[in-house]
């Protein structure tokens, strides 16, 4: 009997070494991304002589193995089956959980909670505040050097103040925001892409014309995003119109902002190598160049702490998007605006922290429409499930429009405008969606990612969404677009257009 042991022993160990091996052999080499985790897998170590006596070379192995093991994905969706057997909560428990229950990604950390069930009437909501608070960051030592951007939002312009007559018509072409040539990128082949080594870049301007890059994509994610969004444009109507705006991230942001008397200007390099690759029915706007006026001004348009822009300056960018039709937006301060009761510290406090004074949190506005509107939970095409536009019960950003609900989102309202549109978006449409319902009969979302978005989750493609439901125009809001394959990779799977 022993002996048995230890020939059982003998080749179960010859089987995991073998497996091992097969493992380095076969898998890849380099960090790839994994759709099923929404994160990158371990690259294969560095094994050089100080990393192998250090012991930096084992640990590294170690985790290089866990994340390649043969059949791994196979392992985990049979735990998920078993798991999912033995629980107790019903079908229905599971779906109102499943709009809240997702992993942690590289944007934002987990919701805090999910209601029950959901109060979908506006007047349960907190108390509105104010739309011209005055709140400052907040500074827990006297001695801090004061921060060079005021938080304070500014009253809007006398002009922005009066409401629109009657619903915007938003038919109408817009109007040219550049005259940049176009050569469309159509039937483009990510695979077949080997130049991967070319850059853009993101600068501050000092005021002697010199230039400090803070961040750069690469052109082939932007070549990759233009044919996807050339793709979308292809499922509109004849009439319908495309919108494409980067926002950028609130580390970026700070670091100009907190040094406004050192840069002159904030430059772009993006938007002018996408442009000439998009079709003539997608326009694009060139976020910063919108902001850029606000933040000179003192406007609270972006975080401190978060790596999102404000319900304020997501309100720049679509009141640049509606004027562009010859429209009149209707102004920040006729919407519901809700103050969450505590200021909170975002998801960059520690990359930021050393630019800010000591203490500095954020504050967060819930954005909901003075018009009526309903605000639902969307699967399987048709089945509509209602819940409140925000969730208060959560920590700051987190509260917009039910950041990590899942697969798609649906504002609708009833002003009878005649058009609808769909938000393709990452966070930073949160904060957007809910402006646009005073110019559309329904407002979709979507976040084409593998934690929020799949056709298995959603019952269906974007193109069958967009049939289903008519939809007139497409806004894309992003800022990872260009960063993060899992949104192209996502999105290139779920158009449902056959190419």
């Amino acid at each position: 009997m022993k002996q048995f042991r230890v020939i059982l022993y003998t080749w179960c160990l010859l089987l995991l070494l073998g497996c091992g091996v097969l493992t380095i052999a076969f898998s890849p080499k380099e960090a790839t991304a994994s759709e099923f985790e929404n994160r990158m897998l371990e690259a294969f170590p560095s094994h050089d002589a100080e990393t192998v006596f250090s012991g930096e070379f084992a640990l590294g192995m170690e985790r290089y193995l866990s994340d390649r093991f043969i059949g791994r994905q196979k392992l985990i969706d049979l735990s998920d089956r078993i798991m999912d057997s033995l629980s107790l909560l019903s079908k229905e428990q599971k779906t109102k959980l499943a709009a809240m229950d997702t992993p942690l990604d590289a944007e934002e950390d987990l919701p805090e909670a999910v209601p029950d069930k959901p109060e979908v009437s506006p007047a349960s909501s907190p108390e509105p505040v104010s739309s011209t608070p005055e709140p400052s960051p907040e500074i827990n030592s006297e001695d801090a050097p004061a921060a060079s951007y005021d938080s304070s939002p500014e009253p809007l312009a006398a002009e922005q103040t009066e409401p629109p007559e009657q619903p915007a018509n938003l038919s109408e072409k817009p109007q040219s925001i550049s005259s940049m040539a176009r050569n469309p990128l159509i039937n483009y082949d990510y695979r077949k892409d080997t130049n991967r080594d070319e850059m853009v870049s993101v600068n501050l301007i000092k005021h002697d014309g010199s230039k400090v890059k803070i961040s750069e994509y690469r052109k082939w994610h932007i070549r990759d995003a233009a044919n996807l969004f050339n793709r979308l444009a292809d499922l509109l109507p004849k009439d319908g119109h495309m919108f494409v705006a980067l926002a950028q991230r609130g580390e970026h942001v700070v670091q100009y902002t907190q040094a406004l008397d050192q840069y002159a200007a904030y430059e772009s390099e993006a938007e002018d190598y996408l442009e000439p690759l998009l079709k003539e029915k997608i326009t694009v706007f060139r976020t910063m160049e919108i902001l850029e006026p606000h933040i000179r001004s003192g406007e609270y348009v972006y975080f401190f702490t978060d790596h999102h822009w404000t319900t304020l300056g997501a309100y720049y960018v679509h009141k640049a998007m509606i004027e562009s039709m010859g429209q009149k937006a209707a102004a920040y301060e006729d919407y519901k605006i809700i103050r969450q009761s505590k200021p909170y510290s975002g998801s960059n406090t520690k990359t930021v922290e050393h630019m800010l004074p000591k203490g500095t949190k954020d504050y967060v506005d819930m954005i909901e429409p003075s018009i009526p509107y309903d605000f639902y939970r969307v699967t399987d095409i048709t089945e509509l499930t209602p819940y409140p536009l925000n969730n208060p019960d959560a920590n700051g950003y987190q509260a917009i429009l039910w950041l990590n609900m899942r697969p798609w989102k649906m504002i609708r309202g009833y002003e009878n405008t005649g058009r609808k549109m769909l938000l393709v978006c990452d966070s930073m449409g949160m904060a957007f969606a809910p402006f646009m319902l005073n110019y559309y009969d329904e407002v979709h979302i979507v976040r084409p990612h593998s934690t929020y978005y799949s056709v298995e989750q959603a019952g269906g493609t974007i193109k069958e969404y967009i049939d289903h439901y008519g939809i007139d125009d497409i806004y894309v809001v992003q800022s990872n677009f260009f960063t993060a394959d899992l949104y192209r990779t996502e999105l290139r799977k779920s158009i449902g257009d056959g190419k």
